[in-house]
């Protein structure tokens, strides 16, 4: 039998108007139930902890600024790898296309280089002895390009790599490469072989060190201001005085890269943060003294960047050897002769060759040999370079190495001559 209270809440239901609703075990609130128009309704944001599974130690995600755009992080480029000696290299990417660069003029410059006896007399021709010493000059052609390449073009014949062979370099290798004179092959030059290239026509690579670096003021090179540093290491003392060229883009550190194998020291050297080296002074362990030195600065925008690929499109790779040089002459019999206005004929040593100047080097170490302070011919280590073209008469003879550690006293003697340095080999018993 339905009792009346009962029979009232069934016609409620179809009103729907009941306070609950029937469950196994009688009537339930309804107030814990979600309401029917929740599903037109914005759901109240909860806040809930994430899942100790998911957490990565504290990485928060990518961030974003104030209207909600993502804060993307620049990619950093890879870090520069050293090059190795024996293998190709692959192709280089950079887009062979003209761009922006910046030409630098330099040279390197050697100290207290002795001047013609004055007994020579006025047989001495000033303007030859300035022709010579500009042919001979140890200058370069520095090409720097903010794509992080650089080409150093060895403009003069008085280094022992042949005039116009290449040192080309990239931001993202440590090492060079040596392209030959004409450009269809080429050499890997490892890290740390600059100094035994220069110093002595060999790739050796030396053990690099660290340095230790200090901060020296500042100055003022072709009318930029320059921040200075000094570099020190067993092999020597390097001064830097960089500037900020504008247009760059940080690759005047190749530059500062090469100068400081000149001293055995990485090319990771925070020194080269500094800007684009623009004079130099090097101090060898042995007391002698190199000075580097860019003379000018051009900008420009026509540059075609295949003279810049690391390594040159088309070329072969040459494992283990270096440019072909036949001799170390550095001046023309005509360059030579110029040197005096006229002969001036005079006692001779009696193993004097029949003209010239005969130059023998004793010593395990490439030698220059200079006429009144011209370099006239580098001689390989237990050689001997035969110099036609001085006219007889008296000179100031004398001996150096590149980087005048090893620099012999000057002498007047009589040309034709037999010119010798260092003590010949002991044969042994």
């Amino acid at each position: 039998m339905i009792t009346r209270g009962a029979l009232a809440c069934l016609l409620l239901v179809g009103l729907g108007s009941c306070d609950g609703k029937p469950t196994a075990g009688g009537f339930v609130d309804d107030e814990t139930q979600p309401s029917p128009n929740a599903s037109i309704l914005p759901a109240p944001i909860a806040s809930v902890e994430p899942s100790p599974r998911f957490q990565d130690g504290g990485r928060g995600g990518i961030p974003a600024d104030s209207a909600g755009r993502l804060l993307l992080p620049e990619a950093a480029p890879p870090a520069p790898t050293p090059l190795v000696s024996d293998a190709a290299l692959p192709g280089d990417p950079l887009t062979s296309r003209d761009g922006p660069a910046v030409t630098l003029e330099a040279r390197f410059r050697w100290f207290e280089l002795p001047t013609h006896p004055k007994t020579a007399g006025a047989e001495v021709s000033s303007e030859g002895l300035a022709r010579a010493r500009q042919l001979t000059e140890l200058s370069l052609t520095v090409d720097l390009s903010p794509l992080g390449r650089m080409r150093v073009v060895f403009a003069s014949p008085s280094f022992p790599v042949p005039q116009n062979a290449e040192l080309r370099a990239s931001l993202q290798h440590y090492g060079h490469v040596l392209v030959w004179p004409d450009g269809h092959a080429y050499r890997v030059l490892v890290p740390g072989t600059i100094r035994a290239l220069l110093a002595e026509r060999r790739a050796d690579a030396l053990t690099l060190t660290s340095g230790s670096l200090s901060k020296a003021g500042g100055g003022f090179v072709l009318g930029l201001p320059t921040q200075k540093a000094v570099v020190k290491s067993e092999a020597g003392r390097l001064t830097l005085e960089q500037a900020d060229v504008t247009g760059l883009s940080g690759s005047g550190a190749l530059l500062c890269r090469l100068l400081l194998e000149l001293i055995a020291v990485e090319p990771t050297s925070v020194a080269c943060s500094a800007g684009t080296p623009l004079r130099a002074d090097l101090q060898s362990e042995r007391g002698g003294r190199l000075a580097f030195e860019v003379t000018s600065i051009t900008r420009r925008q026509d540059l075609p960047h295949g003279l810049l690929l690391v390594p040159p499109a088309g070329t072969i790779v040459k494992l283990g050897e270096l440019p072909p040089q036949a001799a170390g002459v550095l001046l023309s019999r005509a360059e030579a002769a110029a040197l005096r206005s006229k002969a001036s004929p005079g006692e001779v040593r009696p193993d004097a060759p029949g003209e010239g100047l005969l130059a023998v080097n004793q010593t395990d170490k490439l030698r220059y040999i200079l006429l009144d302070g011209v370099p006239v011919a580098w001689v390989r280590p237990h050689a001997e370079q035969y110099v036609l073209g001085p006219l007889p008469g008296r000179y100031t003879v004398s001996w150096r190495d590149f980087f005048g550690a090893e620099v012999g006293a000057p002498v007047t003697a009589q040309l034709p001559l037999r010119s010798v340095v260092g003590a010949p080999r002991d044969a042994g018993p």
